[in-house]
């Protein structure tokens, strides 16, 4: 469990941080990532590359950005 609350904290870390390296540090190269408002999916990205652009391309759009954990489940896989 605490591997997967350092990987985590990682990534919200760096994301906070508008620290797009250490942002791709720990997600396959594979990912397929969603962007879902309101219960609506307005962005798909697929691929390491795409989701980098991606968050080059927004991390200007933020002065500041916060992302919390405010509590861990750990279930299997």
């Amino acid at each position: 469990m605490i591997a997967r609350e350092k990987t985590v904290n990682n990534y919200i870390d760096a994301y906070n941080n508008f620290d797009i390296e250490r942002l791709l540090e720990n997600l396959d190269v594979n990912i397929r990532f969603e962007n879902i408002s309101n219960g609506v999916t307005n962005m798909t990205v697929q691929g390491l590359t795409s989701f980098k652009e991606q968050a080059e391309q927004v991390k200007n759009l933020f002065i500041t950005r916060t992302q919390t954990i405010k509590s861990w489940t750990h279930q299997d896989n």
